[in-house]
């Protein structure tokens, strides 16, 4: 089902129908042709919060690497690399 429009007198006499309707697609209200709103399902807003919460954590993320490089860094103790047997390698 596509993205359906409603007008505000609309959606306000047939609002059972424009929630069972944004249960499958986003539905635009608007006024005087303008839109104003749109009503979303309950998955497409848990979606969409889940998707903010991803981004805002990228951009922590990078705010704190930016600070730590303005800063001067980090100093990270590196262990030297020991070599191990390859669970991969035949047997001879």
């Amino acid at each position: 089902m596509t993205t359906a429009r409603w007008n505000v007198a609309s959606a306000k006499a047939e609002l059972s129908r424009v929630l069972e309707r944004a249960r499958r697609a986003p539905q635009i209200i608007e006024k005087r042709g303008t839109p104003i709103a749109v009503v979303l399902g309950i998955e497409d807003d848990a979606r969409l919060a889940e998707g903010q919460r991803k981004a805002n954590q990228s951009k922590r993320f990078l705010a704190q690497s930016a600070a730590l490089r303005r800063e001067d860094g980090v100093d990270l103790e590196i262990p030297e690399r020991t070599a191990r047997p390859s669970p991969f390698e035949r047997k001879r």
